[in-house]
């Protein structure tokens, strides 16, 4: 009999919630609250001015700021549910923001930075970049990207696995995202098919079948014996094991679905094999619609300038 409840479902205790006073931001902030947080766990509000502000605009942009503050975080304990205790704090920080909200993160130690994105943005953004992606690509902590407008817990959840270094994380963080109450969970894998095209050129259609059921058949034993470690979780699992590339094959699932969260890993990749090769989880969270968790490898960590 078990006797406590596995580590994957804890309560989440720390919270970091970015804000530039968005709209982006304010469904971030609310999505933040309806999250399953422990009895008298932290959430704290930033806002993240310029670094490089004249002196003589700095006392006036830090006045201001710390209005919009006050505001936002009068209007979040105005909206909370009766009776639950929540710590909101909030604090102004100057300079990049992307590398400001890392550093808080490590600071106070936030198990999830929860952001807001402002919708599709130029293609230009998918070179330069936004906060919510360089947070994703660079930082350590888990990362929530809130794409719409919050109404209610996560029900209609997908975990998106490569059954890779990161998956079990993944696995572990959504289940803590999600609460107890989720029972219903839907998996997705993406696997590959080595040279089809080339290898079954000439193959017969019955020969070509067979060439990538052998593929499938290990896929779907592989997400099997994955899933059996999560014996001892209340849930159902709902797998799609399906050929082809990992970010269409997650996206195309997801619509499937009706999916309110995406949660995905990703590696740390960083440098030139970043630019040419790009990111499953930054492709996902540029392209979906609905809200994209992004889990961290262990190993992984940016060095702060």
């Amino acid at each position: 009999m078990r006797t406590s409840e596995p580590v994957a479902r804890k309560l989440l205790k720390n919270v970091l919630v970015p804000t530039d006073f968005s709209k982006g931001a304010e469904r971030a902030l609310g999505r933040a609250l309806l999250l399953p947080l422990a009895r008298g766990a932290r959430l704290h509000v930033i806002h993240v001015l310029p670094g490089d502000l004249p002196v003589k605009v700095r006392s006036k942009a830090e006045a201001k700021a710390k209005r919009a503050l006050d505001q936002v975080l009068s209007r979040a304990r105005a909206g909370m549910t009766t009776g639950r205790e929540v710590n909101l704090t909030s604090e102004i920080l100057a300079g990049e923001a992307f590398v400001e909200i890392i550093r808080c993160s490590r600071t106070m130690g936030a198990e999830m930075i929860v952001l807001g994105r402002h919708g599709h943005r130029p293609i230009r953004d998918m070179f330069i970049g936004t906060t919510a992606e360089r947070v994703t690509r660079h930082g350590d902590v888990p990362v929530l990207v809130v794409n719409r407008k919050p109404a209610q817990p996560y029900r209609r959840p997908l975990i998106a696995t490569d059954l890779e270094d990161a998956s079990r994380r993944t696995f572990e963080l959504a289940l803590r995202v999600l609460g107890p109450r989720v029972r219903n969970i839907n998996v997705v894998h993406a696997f590959d098919v080595p040279f089809e095209g080339l290898v079954t050129r000439t193959f017969p259609a019955r020969e070509k079948s067979d060439y990538r059921k052998v593929f499938q058949e290990k896929a779907v034993a592989d997400v099997s014996a994955f899933l059996a470690t999560y014996k001892d979780v209340d849930v159902r699992w709902k797998t799609a094991v399906r050929a082809g590339d990992a970010r269409s094959v997650t996206l195309s699932e997801a619509v499937r679905r009706h999916t309110d969260l995406i949660a995905i890993g990703t590696h740390g990749r960083s440098g030139v094999a970043h630019a040419l090769l790009g990111s499953v989880a930054e492709w996902v969270i540029t392209a979906a619609s609905g809200d994209v968790l992004v889990a961290r490898p262990i190993r992984f960590s940016f060095k702060l300038p």
